[in-house]
């Protein structure tokens, strides 16, 4: 049976449950391994340190063995898209997904420190976000996200490398402009299956999901 392995996004409230729930409804044929990522849910905050991009990578490493045992398909959504390119480089998985996932927006370094700039003010202005966090549920901080994978050049060399079928799913809200949606998606060597979705909602995204595993 094929293993699912999902990153929801940074700054989910509902963490992995409602993807799981999903999934299973859609008919994923086989497990579907959905956890709260730091901060989110039942899943603690780290201690000590701040949220960095790749942190989902190392929380789930567990769940995605390497050795002969056969990898899972991974859906990374949103900012964690990223995160589940990854472990795909990593040769971690049988197949990626990625909604809305593909990173982005892709900007200028001055553009993007600018962003990182507004980000961290908004974090010091936010009571909420600078206090302790809660023992359990979204940690404030992740209201406000984390830096995206913001280099479109990085973004195309990472796809050139992606050896696995890749499901690419696109909603209104996806930071990626279709010009670069285009170009990143075309660097995949087996190319990328395309799907336009009309939110990155799970209830919305399941069915899509396993129609493409079961054409």
């Amino acid at each position: 049976m094929t293993r699912l392995l999902v990153l929801h996004d940074v700054g989910d409230p509902d963490g992995g449950g409602p993807w799981r729930a999903a999934l299973e409804g859609a008919g994923w044929p086989g497990p579907v391994h959905a956890p709260d990522l730091p901060g989110h849910g039942g899943t603690p905050a780290p201690v000590g340190g701040s949220y960095e991009l790749g942190d989902p990578v190392l929380a789930v490493l567990p769940a995605v063995p390497a050795g002969d045992e056969e990898p899972a398909v991974v859906l990374g959504a949103g900012t964690n898209g990223w995160c589940a390119s990854i472990l795909a480089l990593g040769g971690r998985t049988a197949g990626l997904v990625l909604v809305d996932g593909l990173g982005g927006p892709f900007r200028s370094s001055s553009e993007a420190m600018a962003a990182q700039r507004r980000r961290i003010r908004a974090v010091a202005e936010d009571p909420a976000a600078v206090a302790a966090p809660p023992a359990t549920g979204l940690d404030p901080r992740l209201r406000h996200g984390v830096s995206p994978m913001g280099n479109r050049a990085v973004a195309e060399r990472a796809a050139a490398a992606t050896t696995v079928p890749v499901l690419v799913l696109e909603s209104p809200a996806s930071p990626v402009s279709a010009e670069d949606r285009a170009v990143v998606a075309a660097r995949y060597p087996a190319g990328a299956t395309v799907v336009e979705v009309p939110s990155a909602d799970p209830e919305a995204v399941a069915p899509v999901v396993v129609g493409w595993l079961r054409p």
